[in-house]
């Protein structure tokens, strides 16, 4: 690990007033969130600044001991157990993942190459961000019900479309394979390794997946983009290394004190191992599950970091090496809080813009029913249109259900987040098709079934 720099007025933190007013303008002004915790490190020093409450009718205020879901950010905790069992000589960052694996079951390949650890933990696996075959058992977690039998059905039969290695594609369900698979070789499951190679040794108590009621008690509820209760993710065996922890700022920034060099350890060597192995792409240059900030002028990243999302909850970590600083924002609320992580981290990053407001018009709530059913993206990734008391509701697949209103005949927006929806018609009057309107694309999806 690089020398920590010392800190200097251009590198201190922003003062808790200055970070108590974005939080006021997220929570009480755009009403983008119910509660949200701060957390800063550097050079010995911590800051933490809780905002807002645990839920509509719990007034406490959440502080660096609330435990939330960090989602996504588990991701980084899977790539330093790979590399720890890469240091200690169990697994090889260039063996197949199907080696790893009970039974023998068929793993994709193409062009006589297979799925390595290496390809899945840089997301170059070609696998897609999730199987086409989640079902959900009619919760509004796809997750639930997935199992081992499930996932080794989708790897018998999937085609990659690319060859392994060549792109990068996000994927959920690859580092979600990636953990499996380690915990099969280690012979118990992801959570007891994890808890005993990593967990334990960085002394991150309040850190788990399977809550005791010590952690549980200080659980905070997660909420929609509606700012109604949203369920904790049940993520199972196939999918809980990618996004199952839950866990504290206060641990967080234990990590972030531990990867940064502040905290030595036996893990020094496989925390290091997950920032500096990197996949070179072209210009992309891709490490062990953290993502990068842009090159500085001598080719090292500004920043490595992490966002993590579930139905209720956001998170980020990230830490500057150079400035000697880290950052932790965890929220009980599907709103994306990475802005604020990334502003607080590289203060000349800026904090997103609230959406624009828009117009919405009457429509018969009858009418709402002709949009319902599901609309296929592109393989792994389903929109499915629901009406809920006279609401009509889309939710792509392991993310939060939002609320869509009526700006013209048969184009809807969302107010948590800027995107629009147009539907196409057919002669019976039901929706064929649709057009997502995002981020400047125009994304068409074709119906599947209602």
């Amino acid at each position: 690990m690089p020398a920590r720099a010392p800190l200097t007025p251009s590198n201190r933190f922003l003062d808790e007033n200055a970070i108590r007013r974005i939080l006021s303008d997220r929570i009480d002004t755009r009403r983008e969130g119910v509660g949200i915790v701060v957390g800063m490190v550097g050079d010995g020093e911590r800051r933490v600044v809780g905002y807002g409450r645990f839920g509509q009718n719990d007034a406490r205020i959440p502080d660096q001991h609330t435990a939330f879901e960090i989602g996504s950010v588990t991701k980084v905790y899977t790539a330093i157990l790979l590399a720890d069992m890469i240091a200690s000589g169990e697994v090889s960052l260039d063996e197949p993942v199907q080696r790893l694996l009970p039974g023998n079951p068929a793993v994709p390949e193409r062009n006589g190459r297979t799925i390595t650890l290496h390809d899945l933990a840089t997301h170059t696996s070609a696998l897609p961000r999730h199987p086409d075959n989640m079902v959900g058992n009619g919760s509004p977690d796809p997750f639930s019900g997935y199992t081992i039998d499930l996932l080794y059905a989708f790897l018998a039969r999937y085609e990659l479309t690319r060859d392994i290695g060549s792109e990068f594609e996000y994927s959920n369900l690859g580092v979600g394979l990636l953990g499996y698979a380690l915990a099969c070789r280690a012979g118990t499951d992801y959570e007891t390794v994890l808890r005993a190679r990593i967990l334990t040794p960085l002394q991150l108590a309040s850190t788990a997946i399977a809550l005791p009621h010590e952690i549980e008690r200080r659980c905070i509820p997660g909420h929609d983009l509606d700012l109604r209760f949203a369920q904790r993710m049940e993520l199972g065996q196939v999918f809980e290394a990618a996004g199952a922890l839950v866990s504290t700022v206060d641990d967080q920034l234990q990590f972030l004190e531990a990867v940064m060099g502040y905290r030595p350890s036996a893990l020094d060597r496989a925390i290091g191992d997950t920032l500096d192995i990197r996949r070179q792409l072209g210009d992309q240059v891709i490490p062990l599950c953290w993502a990068m900030g842009a090159g500085s002028t001598d080719g090292e990243p500004e920043w490595f970091g992490h966002t993590g999302g579930t139905l209720g909850c956001r998170s980020f970590i990230g830490f500057d090496r150079r400035a000697s600083r880290g950052v932790v924002v965890l929220a009980n609320a599907a709103f994306d809080v990475g802005d604020i992580g990334l502003h607080l981290l590289r203060p000349e990053k800026p904090l997103r813009q609230q959406v624009k407001i828009r117009n919405e018009i009457d429509v018969d709530p009858v009418r709402l029913q002709s949009y319902a059913g599901r609309f296929w993206l592109r393989p792994d990734f389903i929109l499915t249109m629901t009406v809920d008391n006279g609401q009509l509701f889309t939710q792509g697949i392991g993310q939060p259900r939002i609320a869509l209103y009526p700006e013209a005949e048969h184009r809807f927006f969302a107010e948590s987040i800027d995107a629009q929806i147009t539907f196409e018609m057919d002669d019976q009057g039901l929706a064929e098709k649709l057009t997502l309107h995002q981020n400047g694309y125009d994304l068409v999806a074709r119906k599947i079934d209602s």
